[in-house]
Parts: structure tokens; sequence; C-alpha cells
């Protein structure tokens, strides 16, 4: 029987920092508790008319007929989480696949797989297809997030995040939008970032400023758990991103909120914070505290 194709909204539901939850909770409790959680995401892809199309260790993927159950059953997802230690990154795309095998594959699969990975945690990301095939009222809920080479391509397109918590997205939005649209303020931006025998301040012309174990970093971090070349910040549209290519990954905590595990991953820095090289802050031998200022012209 010959594959079939359609069109469809896919999703990929990505639980984050499981790596550190099974460390922490053992093997058993952290798989009870991420198959507790991707049992619920299911419930709500199906109570939104989607199809599970399968679960890959702690990654659900399905599909809905119309876009807009797609980005609702992300978002009833993320509330899941709200009150949870458990945090979940989601990327939809709209398009044609391929059905064979009870799978789906092809360009969409692929793109939106690709999207869920520059999610970070807590956001849900959409394509500029699947943006554009939402209803009116759901695309004033989401705003231009980056423009992004989608795997295989050549060309970049814009990509969405997902407003699904108004009152704190909105705000950060304005926040950013300020900062790229207000020329001096730009210029006056900077990190600072110090720890045991560190201290920098970093402007933009400064970056990409490089942290790991090899002389070649722009700052040497003499940790054993860290990377020769672990991770770098770097300033891209307004905001200072860390960007993370070590083997053990990079955990970040912002102030006031949950500790986020990056590995080869990315996330803006704002506001200030902890941020922990190899392993997480409360084993961690060398702690860096990152804060946001205005450099000094």
């Amino acid at each position: 029987m010959p594959n079939s194709s359609r069109q469809c909204a896919v999703m990929f539901a990505d639980v984050c920092g499981s790596s550190s939850l099974y460390k922490e909770l053992g093997n058993h409790a952290a798989e009870f508790k991420i198959r507790q959680l991707l049992q619920s995401a299911t419930a709500i892809i199906a109570k939104h008319q989607g199809v599970l199309i399968k679960t890959i260790g702690d990654e659900v993927m399905a599909c809905f007929s119309k876009p807009g159950n797609g980005l609702q059953a992300a978002t009833d997802i993320q509330r899941l989480t709200l009150e949870g230690s458990l945090q979940l990154r989601i990327g939809l795309c709209y398009g044609e696949v391929i059905e064979a095998d009870n799978d789906l594959f092809g360009e969409t699969v692929n793109d939106a797989a690709f999207v869920a990975k520059v999610a970070r945690a807590e956001e849900i990301i959409l394509s500029a297809r699947m943006f554009a095939a939402l209803p009116a009222p759901q695309q004033a809920l989401c705003s231009e997030f980056d423009r992004v080479a989608l795997k295989g391509g050549a060309e970049r397109s814009v990509i969405y995040r997902a407003q699904w918590q108004p009152a704190r997205t909105e705000h950060q939005a304005t926040q950013v939008m300020s900062l790229i649209h207000t020329t001096q303020q730009v210029q006056r931006q900077a990190m600072e970032v110090f720890g045991p025998n560190i201290k920098a301040v970093i402007a933009p012309e400064h970056t990409p400023f490089y942290f790991g174990r090899a002389a070649s970093n722009t700052q040497v971090v003499d940790t054993p758990l860290a990377s020769r070349e672990h991770c770098h910040l770097l300033y891209r549209r307004g905001k200072f991103v860390l960007v993370d290519h070590s083997t053990n990954g990079t955990y970040v905590t912002p102030e006031g909120q949950r500790e986020i595990y990056l590995r080869r991953e990315e996330l803006p820095l704002e506001g200030c914070g902890l941020i922990c090289l190899g392993s997480p802050a409360a084993d961690s031998p060398l702690t860096l505290t990152y804060r946001s200022l205005q450099a000094h012209s």
C-alpha cells in the first residue's frame, strides 16, 4: 500500500533537565515523574483532537488536523508544569507530512523537531507556516522570536513564540523591544560576571566572551567538570545570550526562578542569577554570579 500524505500540525514536547532529575531522584523515581507528566500531556493532546504519534524517551510527538487545536494543546500542556518541578519546551510546525507505519515523516516533522530544540524551558516556538495557519485570535498571542535556518535549509525564516503566560511574557517582550529600538540604551548595556578570583564586565563589543578550562578562553575557569571550551556569551538583538557547547552542560538559575539545565543550547540572560559549569549549583565547586548593568561610556 503506498504511503499517504496530508496537511497537519506537528508538535514535539520535550522535558527539560531530565538528566539532572535522574541524578537527583534516581532512575525509578525520575522515570515515574516524567512518565506521569507525559501521560497528562497525552490526555491533553487527545482532548484537543490530536493524535499521539510516539514517545521518544522524555519527548512526545503528536499531530493535529487543525493548527489552532495544536497550539491550544501546547498551551494547556505548558500549564501542567507551573506548579511542578519539571519544565517542557514545545515546537510546532504546519505543513505536508507523509504517513507510513503509524509514523510521520518529511520536512514538516523535521522543522517541528528543530524549533522544539530552539525553544527554552517553558516556551512554545512556532514555525512561520504554523503561525500563518493559525486563526487571527491565536496569531495575536504570538510574537516574532528569531530568524533561523531550519534544518537542511539555507535561507533564514522567522520563528514565533506563543505568549501563554501573558502577564510575564508581555512585560518581557516590551522590555526587549525597548532595548532593540532605543539605540542609545543598547549601546550602554553590559553584563558583569564574577566569582572566586573572577570579575569581568562584558560590553557588547567584548563578545563573544568564552569560558572554559583551556588557556585560549577569554576567561579561564578552573573547575574539573568544565569543558576545555565550555560556553560563551554573545550579544544579540539587545540581549546577552549564554551559549553552551560543553560535555556536562551549564546550569543557570535566574533570580527567583528554578535552575535551568542547558546542553548544546542557549539562553538569554536578564537581570541577575547564577551560572555553574558542569554541575548543578548544589554540587558545584564554582558558582559564577551574573548581573545586567549599564556600562559607563
